[in-house]
């Protein structure tokens, strides 16, 4: 399939003189090679841990706008937090987990394809569930192509700096809390959620990054996170006049949760 990488938009001039950009577009490459992108259009953000550009897919995506959430190359992440994320999740044989505590390259090559697994996989099961999650379409060891929430004219807006109307707060809030309600029912505790990781486009919420995912039934700080994402999505409605008790909630879930849902 012979297809042109920069497409004809400007905007790609701007993001590939530096080396670390151009090992990102190498990670796209695959979805190219493999005939689901077709043109790189820009970056949509750049963060610690990944980049996400914004990509046209091809019919084989439904000719859609789509991200490919690029990880940065290993020597360049921190994993600082991962032990709490990491408890109870299989992290290879003997040899491979030796390598990852030495902090040796290939210990954190490693390392780093199991994050764009786990949240792929993570991803892919929730969006069956019915999460508002993005859908995603394909993964290699460095990157993830998923559903871009969006449009022509950019991304949809981090729920931290979005145009929330005070009738629609308790709305927002009463859907997010079904969506960690949900995500618990299929053993799944986002971690880090709060509102720099929730887009929010025409009145829908889309809840992004679960790399650090974690599963209750192995990971004794699950419930301690649970608290914490809880208290996060909260707070933030609490501004815009949507009062709850953070603790109820968590406590209700969790004790839900541990009953099995009886």
């Amino acid at each position: 399939m012979s297809v042109d990488p920069w497409g004809d938009d400007p905007a790609t001039t701007a993001f590939t003189s530096r080396a670390s950009d151009v090992a990102d577009i190498a990670a796209i490459q695959e979805f190219i090679d493999e005939g689901m992108v077709a043109s790189i259009l820009g970056v949509v953000k750049s963060g610690k841990e990944a980049t996400v550009y914004r990509c046209q897919g091809t019919r084989a995506v439904g000719g859609r706008l789509v991200a490919a959430k690029v990880y940065h190359e290993s020597a360049h992440r921190g994993f600082n937090r991962a032990g709490d994320y990491e408890q109870g999740r299989w992290v290879g044989s003997r040899t491979m987990r030796a390598a990852i505590a030495a902090k040796k390259d290939l210990g954190r090559q490693f390392q780093l394809g199991l994050w764009v697994e786990h949240e792929f996989e993570t991803l892919s099961n929730l969006g069956y569930a019915g999460a508002d999650v993005p859908e995603v379409f394909a993964c290699t060891e460095r990157a993830i192509l998923m559903e871009f929430i969006g449009d022509d004219q950019g991304a949809a807006p981090l729920l931290q700096h979005a145009p929330i109307r005070a009738d629609e707060a308790g709305g927002l809030f009463g859907r997010l809390l079904w969506n960690i309600e949900l995500w618990l029912r299929n053993d799944v505790v986002h971690g880090d959620l709060s509102p720099f990781n929730i887009l929010y486009r025409r009145g829908r919420l889309v809840v992004i990054d679960f790399p650090q995912a974690v599963d209750p039934r192995s990971n004794p700080s699950a419930r301690r996170l649970l608290d914490r994402d809880v208290h996060n999505v909260a707070a933030f409605f609490a501004r815009h006049g949507v009062n709850s008790d953070a603790r109820t909630i968590t406590h209700r879930l969790w004790e839900s949760y541990r009953r099995g849902w009886r």
